[in-house]
């Protein structure tokens, strides 16, 4: 589902969705999109956020309230709005991806594959909602389970003591599945702005989170060097 009021930029994206073998329904308005989203059970919506009779964020926020999989469907937005408060506020609310115009086509179809990929390998991105709306802050990715409303992490069901920052970073990153953040983003999104110590900081909530959690077969934190870090679930064999 393509909801944006800009006819040549649909069009394009219209062009490309089909060519990549997906079916676009598209929206040029706000007003009818959620209830469009829970009778239609689209497999993505691509969400504009300046829309002319609607805000994307509380059309996200109306999607991500619906109950079953419709609500939680993955969200990406596509919009002009690129400033830092903007993305953390999306991310927040439980978009998957942002993705800023003027956009490479190519990049948006590999960035769609990207996430239906990590819901398909069970990243678990649909459970993990930062949001107040009532769904429950929890994340179940194999083996591990982590309860943002209790501060609980657990491992084969043993609790693991973490700290309250790093259970937010776990859950950011585990909730993100397959994107790599740098160290500044992370500041941005898990310490929202406030923070000291600068980007060692987030190198050493790393570290503390892979000796307390322990090696794992089924997901990791990894390190991509001059970068910044990633969740990786592993692919079922």
């Amino acid at each position: 589902m393509v909801v944006d009021d800009e006819p040549n930029i649909v069009e394009v994206i219209r062009l490309y969705l089909e060519h990549a073998g997906f079916e676009p329904l598209l929206l040029h308005r706000g007003r009818g999109v959620v209830e469009a989203v829970r009778r239609e059970e689209p497999e993505l919506v691509l969400l504009d956020i300046m829309l002319p009779d609607s805000s994307g964020f509380e059309l996200c926020q109306g999607i991500r309230a619906l109950d079953g999989e419709a609500g939680q469907v993955p969200i990406i937005f596509l919009t002009a709005k690129g400033e830092s408060i903007d993305k953390l506020r999306a991310f927040t609310l439980g978009v998957d991806d942002y993705i800023v115009k003027p956009f490479d086509p190519n990049e948006l179809i590999a960035r769609i594959r990207a996430v239906l990929r990590r819901v398909q390998l069970g990243g678990g991105k649909a459970d993990a909602k930062h949001e107040s709306g009532g769904k429950k802050k929890t994340l179940q990715i194999r083996n591990l389970w982590i309860d943002l409303e209790q501060y609980r992490v657990e491992v084969d069901g043993r609790k693991v003591e973490l700290t309250p920052k790093e259970i937010e970073l776990l859950f950011f990153l585990a909730g993100n599945a397959g994107r790599v953040y740098t160290r500044e983003d992370l500041l941005g999104y898990v310490w929202d702005f406030d923070f000291s110590g600068g980007t060692r900081t987030v190198d050493a909530h790393v570290k503390n989170l892979r000796k307390k959690l322990g090696p794992s077969s089924d997901w990791t934190i990894q390190t991509l060097w001059g970068v910044g870090y990633a969740f990786e679930v592993a692919k079922p064999e």
